[in-house]
């Protein structure tokens, strides 16, 4: 069920979900996805058509940050939390704002003033989103692309960053070099360092 969040929002207006006109040009936007709480700052830089859902926006970041869709999430626009819709009546009550019901170009208001991702519950990762720019209908591509980014993204495995930065601290005080850092997580190498930009948008373009 989609929660309120409460406090004082003098400075945005409500949200509503509006019908787009078919001759109506929607914009793009380019957007900061950042590890809130990271050091070094771990980072993605994207630009994504302003018709795409929150939905699709939750499909590319679990994309860009290499994670594997294994908890749950919501995202919070303007003062509104956004959750899936399981379509499943009798197994849990559709959210009254179902992110795959609103598009980016609907929200671009709220995207203004607060735009946060949450995974695995708001109690593992949390991601900044920060709208960057937003982008003239003809210049936009049709597909979400990764721009630049610097740093690995955690596996969930780990836990949360908090977590994932005292680790990484312990490793660094021991006096390893940390771009020679490969950890072994639930049997998979990860390189803290790594962010294979050619793999992230090969993905990105297979998404349908």
């Amino acid at each position: 069920m989609a929660k309120i969040l409460k406090g004082d929002f003098s400075k945005a207006k409500s949200l509503e979900k509006v019908e787009t006109k078919p001759d109506k040009e929607i914009p793009g936007y380019q957007l900061m996805l950042s590890v809130a709480f990271s050091d070094p700052l771990i980072w993605r830089r994207i630009q994504i058509p302003g018709q795409v859902t929150l939905a699709d926006l939750h499909r590319v970041i679990q994309v860009c940050m290499d994670w594997k869709d294994l908890d749950t999430h919501q995202f919070l626009v303007g003062k509104i939390f956004y959750s899936p819709g399981f379509g499943i009546e009798d197994f849990k009550k559709k959210p009254e704002y179902d992110e795959a019901a609103f598009k980016l170009h609907q929200l671009e208001e709220g995207m203004q003033f607060l735009f946060t991702y949450l995974y695995d519950g708001g109690e593992g990762w949390e991601l900044q989103i920060a709208l960057e720019e937003i982008i003239d209908s003809n210049k936009v591509k049709p597909f979400p692309i990764m721009l630049d980014g610097q740093n690995g993204c955690p596996p969930e495995a780990v836990g949360d960053i908090h977590q994932y930065q005292a680790m990484l601290g312990a490793l660094e005080r021991s006096g390893a070099e940390m771009e020679s850092i490969s950890l072994d997580i639930d049997d998979e190498q990860f390189d803290p360092g790594d962010c294979d930009h050619q793999k992230i948008n090969q993905l990105l373009k297979e998404l349908k």
